[in-house]
Order: C-alpha cells, then structure tokens, then sequence
C-alpha cells in the first residue's frame, strides 16, 4: 500500500518498495471473481437444476373455481361446504410471502366447511390466479376481494377471516363496500408496528430484483426447501407441519411466481397509514396475535378504544396461530360469528 511521508511540512507519497504487494486490488479482484462465481452458479442451477413447473395440485378440498374479475383480472376460489340459512358465506383470504398460497389457511376451511359455506380467495399472483408479469398494488388486491364478492357471491354480506398482509386487504375492501361484510377477523395482521408506518416502496431494489439475468434465481433460492423450511418454522411454535413446505414448495415453482413476491419483498404492497383504516372500521372485528418474529405490534393499544373491536393475543402460538392453536382460535371465532 502507498504510505505517506512528511517532507518540509508537506505529505507526499513514499515508493512503495519493489516486493510490497498492492492488496487493495488483488483483495478486491478476488471478491469481485467470487461473487460473480457465485452469481454465474446461481444462475446455472436455477437453469439447469430446479424445475420450474411442478405439478400444482389443489390446495383445499371443495370446487376450485375460476372467473374473471372485473377489476383484478382472472381469479380462482375455493368453495365447500352447505349454504346455511342465518350463516352468510365465510370468506378466508391468505398472506402475502414468497411461497403464500390459501394452503394456509386450511385448519379453519377444514373445520368450518362441516357446518356452513366457505370460501378461500387465490389473490392475484398467487395459487391459481393470474401471476402475469404486472403491476401489483394494494388496489389490486382489494379489488379482487371485491370482484369476489360482488360477482360470484351476488353482494352477498360475508363473514370474512384474513392472515398476516391480507388483513390489510380485507380492510382496506372493508372500508370501500362496509355493507359487504358483517364481520371481520385479522390473523396476526400486518400495519401495528411503528416501523410500518416508514414504509415506503423501494423501486431501486424491485428494478434489481426483476432484472432478467437473475430476477428467477434469487426467487429459486428464496423458495429452495431449506429456505421455505426455516421461514415456515419461523412462523409456528409447534412442530412444523411438512405439508406447508411441500405445498408451499410447489406453489412458488410454477412459471412467473416470482412476480408478486418481488412487490412484497420491495414493499410496494404496505399502506403506511393503514391503522388508520383499521381505526375506521365500522364492523364488528376480532384480531389474533401470536408471537411473531417478523413483525411488531406494539401499537395495537390504538384500538383498545374502540368498541366493536376484540383483541386477543396468544402467546404459545407463532405468526400462523390457527396451525400452533387451532381449537383456541376456533372459540375466538365461534364466539365472534354468534355475536352477530
């Protein structure tokens, strides 16, 4: 490295002897190779070793139906169990994540299709629903809540549940068509902790993650078994169940299933001033916390205000409370939908 020395109160650079090394260069051009080693592997694999067209099977029981949604394009649901005079259908929308699917919320669709209809929303980019290389917003998915409602279900008034980000659209339809929805319950909802409100889209990191070189390779090994394993664990505090990863596995290796998690991941699919919405809500509405490591929701005192709001907290479960503690979210909500 060159070294500095003072001559006549001014610094000028020493020679650097004739056998020093410049380890700068040769530090950065070996970290530089290494990357772009790693990059060109990365790419390989993703090419030549994962199969991005997995056989998706349905991922709930019932009629898997698709249609056309007027606003949020081609859309597919599932549908199970008996119409029920006094029991409007109960609708369950999924998360949002890299692998999201409305697997997820199987536990509570199982056990409310013995005794009354249910529906369970693919959102866009997601399931069997459009994944097309388009622009996801908040908008978009509220209105394919919308669409579902108003079109298949003829404006029926719902009862509807939503897990982690999809609470955020089930709110945000909510507040649009509140005659639409009798009541309301938020799984380990999004938008209560104060980071939430500084979120702000970051298009520099979307325009990476969607250059065409590598947009499919990171996606690969963001949904690799190992990886969709230790996010999955992360979420539950029982043991996980291997059909979340297998179904999860699935869905995120079908063509064009990086599109709508690269939204999320950029953060183009938060409202920052969605508590503010959640204030709003006239409905009668029930949210369930569990631990969860990915999300805060220190500013759900916000709500203790409003009466036609229930808050509960489970503290044996992770973000996925009805996987860890199915029978006690199950009384939650039973007892929320006699309410009405």
């Amino acid at each position: 490295m060159t070294q500095m020395s003072s001559r006549n109160g001014a610094f000028t650079p020493d020679r650097a002897s004739p056998g020093q090394p410049a380890l700068l260069p040769v530090a950065l051009a070996a970290t530089t190779g290494a990357f772009l080693g790693l990059g060109l592997a990365l790419i390989a694999w993703s090419r030549n070793y994962v199969n991005h067209n997995v056989p998706l099977t349905a991922a709930l029981g019932g009629e898997l139906v698709r249609f056309r949604g007027r606003r949020a394009g081609q859309l597919a649901y599932y549908a199970a169990g008996p119409l029920r005079k006094g029991a409007p259908p109960l609708v369950f929308l999924h998360s949002i994540n890299a692998a999201a699917s409305s697997f997820e919320m199987k536990p509570l669709y199982d056990h409310y299709a013995q005794s009354r209809r249910v529906i369970a929303l693919d959102l866009p980019g997601y399931g069997f629903s459009d994944r097309s290389d388009r622009t996801y917003t908040p908008a978009l998915f509220r209105d394919a809540i919308l669409d579902l409602i108003e079109q298949e279900l003829g404006g029926a008034t719902v009862d509807a549940v939503a897990l982690s980000l999809g609470s955020e659209f089930l709110a945000l339809a909510a507040q649009a068509r509140p005659l639409l929805f009798r009541s309301l319950t938020f799984l380990s909802a999004t938008g209560f902790s104060r980071r939430s409100r500084s979120l702000s889209p970051n298009d520099l990191l979307l325009s990476l993650l969607r250059a065409p070189a590598w947009r499919r390779p990171i996606y690969d090994l963001l949904t690799s078994r190992p990886g969709l394993r230790f996010f999955l664990q992360s979420s539950q505090r029982t043991r996980l169940d291997r059909s979340l990863v297998d179904y999860a596995y699935a869905t995120s290796h079908q063509l064009h299933a990086e599109n709508a998690p690269y939204y999320f991941i950029a953060f183009r699919l938060f409202t920052p001033t969605i508590l503010e919405v959640y204030r709003a809500l006239s409905q009668p509405c029930l949210a369930i916390f569990g631990q969860d490591p990915f999300a805060g929701y220190e500013l759900v005192g916000e709500l203790c205000d409003k009466p036609n709001w229930r808050i509960h907290a489970l503290a044996s479960a992770g973000a996925l409370v009805h996987w860890d503690e199915p029978r006690a979210v199950i009384a939650l909500l039973d007892a929320h939908l006699a309410a009405k």
